[in-house]
């Protein structure tokens, strides 16, 4: 039996992040320890608190920035 493709929209949840520290980071996520490299990524607050680092090509296809600080 194939199981039909279905759509759903990511919703409006506004999250937090920041640059990473130093050269290289690491991130202690739910699925263990991740390296957030400088220049390459960002580390995102999940909507739980989570933290863990995204590139930033998937981050600015993803999100837009809300503000200015």
């Amino acid at each position: 039996m194939t199981t039909a493709w279905r759509k759903a929209r990511k919703k409006p949840v506004i999250i937090e992040f920041r640059e990473v520290i130093g050269e290289c980071e690491l991130v202690h996520t739910k699925e263990g320890i991740l390296t957030a490299v400088k220049q390459r990524d960002f580390v995102i607050k999940g909507v739980e608190g989570e933290l863990y680092p995204i590139t930033k090509e998937i981050f600015f296809k993803t999100y837009d920035i809300i503000g200015d600080e």
